[in-house]
């Protein structure tokens, strides 16, 4: 996969720390060919920088921004502490999802016996190298949902590995959604009523979702939902609560719910 050989002023980067002194930081740039950095202890923290080692160490990688990139001399100069918590989040997420794309290929390379440098070739030229968008089609094979042409002109053996490689290394994007239910119920069999009403709840849960209901002290009980995104996570939530409510409610009790 093809790397810049610099990166550019302001641009939010991946290092590696090679070597700590008492002025700073000497940083491998992971996305440039290993193309080395400086950070100066001032760039390091909004605070007064007693040990450089209570921020970085040798081996760590972090998030930096470029203050300058110079080809000529290709000298680069780093800072930590201009780096917002969004741009750090930001930043590791599309680095994770370059580095299971480079995974995958590997792997598949590994099970199949082609060329790698094939590989990376066939499924990064049609998107022009963007590792970021093959994950993303790579979590569709997860789901079975409809993929490039591209895709769909590999080989059958090659293509049935490339699936089973997938669900093995991309873990599907899951919602998380939770709420407190209260629920009464005065009849002599009412923890029975309670039972078959969380067993009503959680048979809502569809394919790749989840649906758990658990006791926190009664009559209060922790609904938590997942499912693929935030709008279908939090009408399951709804539902279940409804659901759940209902049923006790018919069965002579009284129910509510309030999310979290």
């Amino acid at each position: 996969m093809s790397e810049k050989r610099l990166p550019e002023v302001g641009e939010v980067v991946i290092g590696t720390v090679k070597r700590i002194d008492k002025f700073g930081a000497y940083v491998s740039l992971d996305e440039y060919d290993k193309a080395d950095a400086f950070i100066h202890v001032s760039e390091i923290s909004l605070r007064w920088v007693r040990n450089i080692r209570d921020y970085l160490r040798e081996g760590q990688k972090a998030v930096f921004k470029v203050l300058r990139s110079d080809p000529t001399t290709m000298q680069v100069d780093l800072s930590l502490r201009r780096v917002s918590k969004r741009e750090k989040v930001e930043k590791l997420i599309l680095w994770k999802k370059k580095q299971k794309v480079k995974r995958v290929i590997k792997l598949l390379a590994e099970k199949t016996g082609l060329n790698r440098a094939e590989l990376e070739k066939t499924f990064l030229e049609p998107i022009k190298g963007n590792e970021v968008e093959l994950y993303d089609i790579f979590e569709r094979l997860t789901k079975d949902e409809t993929i490039p042409d591209f895709l769909k002109n590999l080989p059958e053996n090659v293509l049935n590995a490339l699936k089973e490689i997938v669900k093995q290394e991309i873990k599907r994007k899951s919602v998380v959604n939770k709420g407190i239910l209260v629920l009464y119920c005065q009849s002599g069999n009412g923890v029975v009523i309670i039972r078959n009403a969380i067993k009503e709840a959680m048979s809502l849960a569809g394919k790749d979702q989840n649906v758990t209901i658990t006791v926190i002290g009664p009559p209060r009980y922790l609904l938590k939902v997942e499912a693929e995104d935030s709008e279908t996570s939090e009408k399951l939530l709804n539902q279940a609560a409804e659901r759940c409510i209902e049923y006790v409610v018919s069965k002579g009790g009284k129910g509510e719910f309030k999310k979290s």
